[in-house]
């Protein structure tokens, strides 16, 4: 039985009674042990790193032996001291009453995922590998998936052997570059965020009633979700609940992002990790991402009961991405907002990699990572609202100059999707003016336009879905230049900050 506390996953915290701040419980045993089994994993990252290195030099004896018997000593040094932290580890647990109780409780409902069973866990916050599974694919949608997978992997490897700079690009996003794109999956930042991570869940669960899933997705990684449930409220909103789906960024996690925008709309909300990201499996390739996405809104619809008509997709920066493409599968959800997303991640990849590499990096993007979210929102014909944030410093390819901001292109590609009437080279073109400008100067834009929102509205029937519209067929240049104008409001809430900073609610009011 001793034995058993070694192997089962650590217990952070215990959540008792209706859940307030309650009991913190960790022994310093545990604390001391995880932290040099932490440290011990995050040395083991960078020495896989450093390997090929050290063999080239071993191989050229340019490691002198001295140096070989100092490595083999501290090595040795470092396997008698993780026996004996997780010797100290076991005995911190199997003196702790609280610590039996949760073994018997996982165990419990490790065996029946009974309601009851399940509740007991739920009272819990411990390692997610240990974690039940709350939701998953059926084996059949596993088995067709599996199938289609190998035919896939057959052609792709004849294409990556036809051609050496597919091979390359091949690698080079499969080695260091997915890190590059989403730094959130990788082993160092989480070790920096861990601490963080636990008290923003804590806080999730203790202060707004958040329960926590399991999510296997079809191609069998595993996605930390966290739900907070509001239909049975008292607020005006449960008489027309909304479930607003929160994707993070590409260095953001559910524990500490967008959802505290979301919970402050009184609606349910639904936060998860990217794969690879905090206690979610995987690696954040763009077909893992798919899946995972899809795999939540299967949860939301199946599982939690919402249809999609009520369902709000709900992307920041780089998790416009993910939002678009279930927006794309899911045509009848109710609304998509954007808050600092790009267009396209080439025009962003390329400045920021060397310059002689610029048809490699623009290859490997379009090939291996083609996070094109224009491409996904324009085929959605539900509502859209997108924010942009007036000095962006991620999404803009010169902070100084709002112009540069890709939240522009995705705005003009989403208006001459489904108004492409209205597109004359004059209305572009002032249209354009009115982008590179900001705030007041919007509105001095408007008035050397002539228009006026509110008769510009009554022009303009949001219901009708059947894109692309004749809207501007057979007009002018001016009305169409003050129709453009009004849709570019519209679609397009300008906000006065930098990529990080927390988005304020009222702005999620404009859709919602």
């Amino acid at each position: 039985m001793f034995t058993d506390y070694i192997f089962t996953p650590k217990l952070y915290k215990v959540y008792t009674g209706i859940r307030r701040n309650d009991d913190y419980v960790q022994l310093w045993q545990e604390k001391v042990a995880d932290r040099i089994l932490m440290t011990t994993y995050i040395v083991s990252q960078v020495a896989t790193y450093l390997s090929p290195a050290l063999l080239y030099m071993y191989g050229k004896c340019l490691l002198s032996p001295d140096f070989v018997n100092k490595l083999f000593f501290r090595g040795s040094i470092l396997g008698l001291t993780l026996m004996t932290t997780f010797i100290l580890r076991s005995y911190g647990r199997a003196i702790n009453p609280k610590y039996k109780a949760f073994h018997k409780d996982l165990i419990n409902a490790k065996l029946d995922y009974s309601t009851d069973n399940k509740k007991k866990l739920h009272s819990y916050d411990f390692d997610f590998s240990a974690w039940p599974i709350d939701f998953s694919w059926t084996s059949d949608e596993e088995e067709s998936y599996k199938t289609n997978l190998t035919s896939n992997n057959f052609k792709m490897s004849l294409k990556l052997l036809s051609s050496p700079s597919r091979l390359i690009g091949f690698i080079a996003v499969h080695t260091f570059g997915i890190s590059l794109i989403y730094p959130g999956s990788t082993s160092l930042l989480f070790y920096l965020m861990d601490q963080n991570l636990q008290k923003g869940r804590r806080a999730l669960i203790t202060s707004f009633g958040g329960v926590r899933y399991k999510l296997k997705t079809i191609d069998g990684n595993f996605v930390d979700s966290m739900f907070i449930d509001k239909r049975q409220s008292s607020n005006i909103n449960s008489l027309n609940p909304k479930l607003i789906i929160c994707t993070e960024g590409n260095a953001g996690f559910y524990e500490a992002g967008i959802m505290s925008s979301a919970i402050e709309t009184h609606h349910s909300v639904l936060g998860w990790n990217h794969p690879g990201f905090g206690y979610s499996t995987g690696v954040p390739y763009i077909e893992q991402e798919q899946n995972a996405a899809e795999t939540v809104i299967e949860f939301a619809i199946k599982h939690l009961k919402f249809s999609p008509k009520n369902i709000i997709l709900y992307g920041w920066s780089i998790g416009g991405f993910a939002s678009t493409y279930l927006a794309k599968k899911f045509p009848d959800v109710h609304a998509v907002i954007l808050d600092a997303t790009f267009d396209d991640l080439a025009p962003l990849a390329i400045p920021r990699m060397p310059s002689f590499a610029e048809k490699l990096v623009e290859f490997t993007v379009k090939e291996f990572s083609n996070l094109n979210v224009a491409e996904n929102l324009v085929q959605y014909p539900g509502p859209v609202l997108l924010i942009r944030r007036s000095s962006d410093e991620i999404i803009a390819l010169d902070p100084q100059n709002v112009a540069t901001n890709r939240a522009n292109y995705l705005l003009e590609l989403l208006l001459e999707r489904r108004y492409p009437k209205l597109f004359s080279n004059e209305s572009r073109s002032v249209l354009w003016v009115w982008l590179s400008t900001s705030g007041e100067q919007q509105n001095q834009v408007h008035l050397q336009y002539d228009v006026d929102l509110n008769t510009q509205s009554k022009l303009f029937s949001s219901s009708n879905k059947n894109y692309p519209l004749n809207l501007g067929d057979g007009w002018k240049d001016q009305e169409k230049i003050r129709m453009l104008l009004y849709l570019a409001d519209y679609y397009m809430k300008d906000y006065n900050s930098t990529h990080c900073t927390p988005l304020p609610t009222r702005y999620l009011g404009y859709i919602i």
